[in-house]
Parts: structure tokens; sequence; C-alpha cells
């Protein structure tokens, strides 16, 4: 009878593995047309037939942290067209969601389960979440990211080509030297030439701030209505957290004016240069050191390599090998999220995890030396006990090299 018991047991088992779902999607998105409710409640149709990039962002209550992340990493990948972006919560048993919803475009939309919606061929179950899918403008399939990291690998074709968008920050200074956010205020773009106004928008929590603009072949004044008198200078930087400028002051407030050939040099609008092509110039000079950094990307509390940061450390070979006359240092950096103590540690492990690398791509070990320096050198505003967003904390996140000659 035991036995009997056992057997059925056993049975339950293996047929419950053998009818769990795993996540498939379509090479072709499986929709055409699409109801959801706008923020007043009302239902409108969205028609999938348009020659826009969708992504399709899944979570629920656990997951929704992350996934916040992750629509913010959202830009990482669209560079040609812009995006629609579906923020789905999957609410399980509440009737309502707690949190604020994504200023998305198509505004979130709460689903009991994924079985109970038009995306029940995905197949998805909770253990996916957050993830986020991606189709072309043709409706085809790009691929799928379950961390912010992953974003970056997804490929939706097409030539890069230098974006419209500016993408920036504004903190002011106070007389103190400490900075704010210049949070939740208007601020208005005019084109540089007649001063029309080519935007009119507002920055969010951190100070940040987008604005599409028509052309890159002008310069653009960027402004803002502010006049408190305790405020020192304001400041223009990256939505990173890399200072570009101050303020001019106004009778209006405050102005910066970025010039056409500046323009296209900030972040989002520059096309990265490979790695060998930034160091060419470096082949005339005599050198006897110099230091290279980049964002090698890592999950989240974890020293193993991500296949996008392998990529860049593969082109960081031609770098190496072209410089053999020289030793390298590889110092990495964390942010300041977390214990110090286990940051130092981390970021000794994630040297440690690059330089094992390299030597296994045939560099030599004693070219090599590793070492960390944790939260110690923080680039930005974000040191302890600063709210900060994850793209500030990113460009805290990084790897140096050091060419020493030998």
């Amino acid at each position: 009878m035991i036995h009997k018991k056992i057997l059925i047991l056993l049975f339950t088992f293996i047929s419950i593995l053998l009818s769990a779902q795993t996540a498939t999607f379509q090479n072709t998105l499986p929709l055409t047309q699409y109801g959801y409710k706008n923020i007043s409640g009302k239902v409108e149709s969205y028609n999938f037939l348009k020659p826009e990039k969708k992504a399709f962002l899944f979570y629920d209550v656990i997951s929704e942290p992350m996934a916040e992340v992750m629509y913010n990493g959202c830009s990482f990948i669209f560079n040609n067209m812009p995006v629609t972006i579906f923020p789905i919560y999957f609410t399980g048993q509440l009737i309502k969601k707690s949190s604020k919803n994504f200023s998305s475009k198509i505004p979130t939309q709460l689903i009991e389960s994924p079985n109970k919606s038009d995306f029940k061929s995905f197949n998805l179950t909770a253990a996916d979440f957050p993830i986020i899918v991606v189709y072309n403008e043709k409706n085809e399939l790009c691929g799928f990211a379950k961390s912010v990291e992953q974003i970056v690998d997804i490929d939706c074709g097409g030539q890069i080509v230098p974006s419209k968008f500016l993408r920036l920050q504004i903190l002011t200074e106070n007389k103190d030297k400490t900075t704010n956010p210049y949070a939740f205020k208007p601020v208005i773009v005019l084109g540089g030439d007649k001063n029309d106004t080519i935007v009119k928008t507002m920055t969010d929590k951190y100070g940040d701030f987008d604005a599409l603009l028509p052309h890159l072949n002008q310069d653009y004044i960027i402004t803002v209505n502010e006049k408190n008198p305790t405020i020192n200078f304001v400041v223009l930087s990256t939505q990173s957290g890399r200072k570009i400028g101050n303020f001019k002051s106004t009778d209006r407030g405050f102005e910066y004016r970025i010039l056409k050939i500046d323009l296209i040099k900030l972040p989002d609008i520059y096309v990265e240069e490979d790695i060998s092509l930034k160091l060419k110039p470096l082949d005339k000079k005599d050198l006897k050191d110099f230091v290279v950094t980049e964002n090698l990307f890592y999950e989240l509390g974890e020293s193993k390599l991500t296949q996008s940061s392998k990529d860049l450390l593969n082109k960081m070979m031609i770098v190496l090998q072209s410089y053999a006359q020289f030793n390298i240092l590889v110092t990495s950096h964390t942010d300041a999220q977390g214990d110090e103590a286990t940051n130092l540690k981390l970021s000794i492990k994630r040297s440690e995890e690059v330089v094992n690398y390299l030597v296994s791509k045939g560099i030599a070990k004693e070219r090599l030396k590793a070492e960390g320096k944790g939260e110690t050198q923080i680039r930005n505003r974000c040191v302890n006990n600063v709210d900060c967003s994850d793209k500030e904390h990113e460009y805290n996140r990084r790897t140096e090299f050091k060419f020493t000659k030998k």
C-alpha cells in the first residue's frame, strides 16, 4: 500500500514537471489590435500595424522594483524610431495596484493573470517576471531580457544613427555647496537661431528630462525659471551625473546654451567609437602610462561577467595586444548602495574576474594585476544615503585599465 502511494506521488510530480510552462515568444507578434484603458479608465485601441517598436514589460508586485529599473533602461536599445512601451502588471488576487504607474504613453494595464490576457500564448509564469519582450517595426521578435544588462543585447536591426533626444539632468547647488535635483520643475528648450520654443517639459524626481529635437544643426538654449536666492548655481549634467556645465543667470532665471558642435558629443546622441579606434591617436605619442575606463556589466551584487562585458573585453584584447610593452592594472569601482566592506570585496572580485578572463584569452598573467576600490571614489552626488536613479548609480560602477610601461 505504501509503495502504491509513493508511485502515485511520483507520477503526480513527474506530470507537474512535464506540464510546467516555459515562456515562449512567437517570431511574429500574434496580435493586430490591443484594447487598453487610458488614464481616465476609457477603453482605447492600439493598432499593432503602426511602424514602431513595441516593448512589453511584464511584472508583478514582487518583481516591480526591478521592473522599474528595466523600464528606465529601455532607452539603451532604441536609436532610429520611437518605441511604445506596454507596462503590464499582473495583480494576482489583488484588486488594485497600490504603487505608482510608469509614465508611459500606454498606461500600466492591470490584469489578474497571464492566462487571462491577450498574451496567454507567451506561457508566462511568475518565475519569468520581470521580463521585457521587444518586437520591431514589422512586428518581428527582436528578443527579450530579464535584467537591465540583457537589454543592451537585444538586437532590433537597422543602422545606428545619432539620436535626436536630449536626455539630461538639472541640479541646483546651494550656498553650502550641496546639490539637489531640480525636481518636478518646468524646463523650456529654445531653438538657438530664432529662440523658438522647441519643447516644454518637466523634470522628474531626479532632475532628469528628455527632449526630442527637430535636428542637430543648430544651437539650443535650455531655460529654467528659478529665482530662489538660496541657490548658488544651476548645474547641467548627463542623467548619469557627469557635469556638463553651469547655467548662466539672467533676469528670467537661468539659461544654458548648447552649441551644435558640442551637441553631437552628448550622451544618447554621440555614437560610441570602437575602443580600438578611440585609442588610435595614442599610437603617435610616446606614452609612459594612460588609463582606459569602461562600464562592464554585472548582475546586481555579483562578480561574474555578463556576455556584454565579455564582448567588450574581447575588443579590449586588440588594445592589450597592440601595447604589449605595457603592464595593466585592473581597478573596479562600485556604487554606494550596500555595505562599504561588502562593496570593497565585490570590487576586488570583479577585477579578479576580469584578469582571469583575459588570461584565459592568452594575455600573460604577469602583465596583469587586480585591485578594487569599492565605493571610495564616487564620481557624482550619489554617496551614502542620497536618493539617486539607477543611471546615476551606474556611472560609478566601472572598471579602469591603467597601462604602465614595463
